[in-house]
């Protein structure tokens, strides 16, 4: 498993960082501009290019870019709400979403603006509806604005960290990986095994018992005619 790594991360790392950079925009623009983030999560493309970060200017070119992008990105999907928002959700795309996704998207929003906006950058799913659900509910851009630069900001600084330090790990104890992938593969079907048990237990002890049936005791009184 550790060749495999390896060569993901060789390969990732033959490509020039200004084309990683340029990858990340993109994908980052798209994901909550036209909802391409449905499909493929920025999370994931950001964590790729990040196991390239080697140094702190790249560290800080990276977030830049994944802040930067994902601000232009959400700001684009919560003009699309304001302009086509009830369409969207009503047209043949929004229904392959599935209401429940909007209606999650939409609860987030309602529960305090402010702290919504800032956390949905961190929710899969929500993070592409919320801006169009904003603009849908016709929330002021000025206020809609900067709880979305301190999301992407924050965002960024995390999966961009999260990236290079996985990959400095992985670089530094490749032969490691197949030992632990093992060792926790066996504790996960441990701690299956055992949740399975004590539910299985539960539900026996929560079937009710039928209480015995005492047979009648004959008092050798006959009825009255």
């Amino acid at each position: 498993m550790e060749n495999w790594m390896m060569s993901l991360l060789g390969a990732l790392d033959a490509i020039p960082f200004w084309q990683l950079c340029l990858i990340v925009g993109v994908m980052l623009v798209l994901e909550t501009t036209v909802l391409v983030g449905l499909v493929t999560p920025g999370e994931v493309v950001l964590l790729a290019a990040a196991t390239t970060v080697g140094s702190a200017g790249e560290y800080a070119v990276m977030v830049t870019v994944a802040a930067g992008a994902s601000l232009a990105g959400q700001t684009g999907g919560y003009l699309i709400g304001r302009r086509f928002g009830g369409r969207i959700r009503g047209s043949w795309a929004g229904r392959k979403i599935g209401e429940p996704h909007w209606v999650r998207a939409e609860g987030v929003l309602r529960g305090g603006a402010g702290r919504a906006i800032v956390g949905s950058r961190f929710l899969a799913v929500a993070h592409s509806l919320v801006p169009v659900i904003a603009g849908t509910l016709r929330m002021q851009l000025r206020r809609f604005a900067p709880y979305t630069a301190l999301g992407a900001v924050l965002w960024g600084l995390v999966y961009v960290g999260l990236g290079s330090a996985a990959s400095a790990a992985v670089r530094h104890s490749a032969h490691l990986i197949g030992p632990v992938f093992t060792g926790v593969l066996v504790a996960v079907v441990v701690v299956v095994l055992i949740v399975r048990a004590v539910r299985r237990s539960r539900r026996e002890a929560a079937v009710p018992t039928s209480p015995p049936v005492t047979p009648a005791v004959p008092t050798g009184r006959t009825p009255a005619p």
